[in-house]
């Protein structure tokens, strides 16, 4: 009786704790997101005249951020590459899917991450071939490493073509200039596809942690994509001011970012409930493993960028690297302790 009652216990709480987890990621990330354009109708700073791209430029946003970079690469490979091998495992052992020659949690996270980098490609492609001049390029530069990096080398051109729109001399297309007949429409457009391509990797991370067993593990997780995503949700408020956008359309980007957690945390409960992903089958498992690459493609492509690159930045990564470790040992050491005492008690009571 004593174990039924433990085993129904549990996924209420894991339940408890998803609905928690998803109400604050979602509230906390709309009001951090926020707090640029409310500094900014007091103080009327962050303007466009003197925006620059904080996610580059700023140390301790750059500090922060690698620091986030450091927690996410050890939850994805110390916490959820784990749990989701051991989930196909299970799977396997119960008849549910055929034992394969190859690695296949890693299979499915490597899937998770070129799924990522289609999406983020192919909103690339859709955005390039609308537009007759580019614009926010402030924000659309936080992408992908490789534009930023075409950036880094074609730095000398940039600077030409500066000079030349400072002249009036330059008519054609440039990576800085607005084009003030731009449709409106197309613009709005734009930006939001953006956000979404920021936002697809929050999907799936919110995801990750609805998909959780337990709530021990649901709020482990959320620490893990709470470290990031505020910093990011901030720096997302600054540069879309930085860049001239509008304060309401700002306003419906930052809630896009902000919601897109919260709503792949639903979708994992109504997948799953307050149970696991090997308990709703075969696709939660899978998922939970596509969540695990996009992890891999926020880290690499995102946080850890070639152009905040430095000592201050690996310190920062690997302190935000020994932090989930330490708490990982903790955890589990506080698993086997408490596993003990379990045991130790229905022994008793059996005596």
């Amino acid at each position: 009786m004593d174990i039924e009652k433990s085993l129904n216990f549990i996924p209420a709480e894991a339940l408890r704790a998803k609905i928690i987890t998803m109400v604050t990621l979602f509230s906390v990330s709309m009001a951090v997101g926020c707090v640029p354009i409310l500094i900014s109708m007091k103080f009327n700073w962050f303007t466009k005249a003197a925006g620059t791209n904080m996610r580059s430029s700023n140390k301790l946003v750059i500090g922060l951020l690698a620091f986030g970079g450091g927690v996410l690469f050890a939850t994805t490979f110390l916490h959820l590459l784990p749990e989701v091998d051991e989930n196909i495992k299970l799977l396997q052992a119960n008849g549910e899917l055929p034992q394969m020659p190859i690695y296949l949690a890693a299979l499915i996270m490597c899937s998770g991450f070129f799924m990522m980098y289609l999406v983020e490609e192919l909103v690339h492609v859709y955005i390039t071939s609308r537009e007759n001049k580019t614009a926010n390029t402030s924000f659309t530069r936080v992408l992908s490493i490789r534009r930023t990096s075409d950036g880094a080398d074609n730095s000398d051109d940039k600077t030409i073509v500066t000079k030349e729109l400072e002249s009036g001399k330059h008519h054609g297309p440039s990576h800085i200039a607005m084009n003030p007949s731009d449709d409106s429409i197309v613009s709005a457009l734009r930006g939001l596809l953006v956000v979404l391509a920021l936002s697809v990797h929050e999907l799936f991370e919110g995801l990750a942690v609805g998909l959780e067993a337990s709530a021990r593990n649901v709020w482990y997780m959320f620490g893990a994509v709470s470290a990031h995503k505020y910093i990011i949700a901030f720096c997302i408020g600054v540069e879309l001011l930085a860049a001239g956008t509008k304060r309401w359309l700002s306003v419906v980007y930052i809630f896009t970012f902000s919601f897109v957690s919260a709503l792949g945390i639903g979708i994992g409960i109504l997948l799953v409930g307050g149970a696991g992903a090997t308990e709703a089958g075969l696709y939660s498992v899978i998922l939970q493993g596509l969540a695990c690459g996009t992890l891999v493609y926020v880290v690499f492509f995102e946080v850890w960028r070639q152009d905040r690159t430095g000592l201050s930045q690996f310190l920062c990564s690997i302190a935000g690297f020994a932090l989930i470790t330490s708490l990982e040992v903790a955890v589990e050491l506080g698993t086997c302790v408490n596993a003990e005492m379990f045991a130790y008690s229905l022994i008793q009571r059996s005596l």
